[in-house]
């Protein structure tokens, strides 16, 4: 058995131990069956929901310019799986970051997975070219699991209040909040009087 030695910026240097057939299996069972994962690169307290496709033993994304938004993805990331079904966490783990080249026989085999997934394109046609000038495609390797849990709907999900943005709205409610149950209230009441 071999093990990699691993430099972590905070911790000094570290040794891991390389995933088990197990745990290799569980990781690639659960991305296969989830279409989004996500991940938080080094450096930043929140993760990304990102869109994927399991594709040669490894998250294959696809991101830049039309596509999804993150920031640039290198050496390491944290990720995290969650059930399809209950949404709670089921797996988290240390993926190593392997940026495509272009037009290079990976990259079209990664880029053909991502486009028979790809919902709602827009340019079909052109979708690959696009890819190919103005985004990124990166293969996330899983290398270490940081954490197991059973998925399912006792198991907490992990999920953090949004951040603020013009697109939250966590001080004032919408005004139509809470219609209908006071009108079914009040339409109740109705009935009761005219019952009595």
């Amino acid at each position: 058995m071999t093990y990699d030695a691993v430099v972590a910026p905070d911790a000094g240097l570290t040794i891991r131990r390389p995933l088990s057939p197990v745990e290799a299996a569980l990781v690639a069972e659960v991305c296969t069956r989830s279409d989004v994962v996500w991940l938080r690169t080094a450096g930043e307290d929140r993760h990304h929901a990102v869109w994927h496709v399991w594709h040669d033993d490894a998250v294959c994304v696809v991101y830049g310019t039309g596509e999804q938004l993150l920031p640039v993805l290198s050496s390491e990331v944290e990720m995290v799986a969650r059930s399809k079904d209950s949404g709670a966490q089921v797996i988290g783990f240390l993926a190593q970051v392997d940026t495509l080249t272009p037009r290079t026989p990976e990259w079209d085999a990664a880029a053909q997975a991502l486009s028979a997934a790809r919902l709602n394109a827009v340019d079909l046609a052109q979708q690959r070219e696009r890819w190919a000038s103005g985004t990124l495609i990166s293969l996330l390797r899983p290398v270490a699991v940081t954490v197991t849990t059973p998925g399912d709907d006792d198991t907490p999900a992990g999920s953090a209040p949004p951040p603020g943005g013009p697109g939250t709205t966590l001080k004032r409610r919408p005004f139509h909040l809470g219609r209908r149950r006071h009108r079914a209230l009040r339409l109740r009441r109705r009935r009761d009087d005219d019952q009595t």
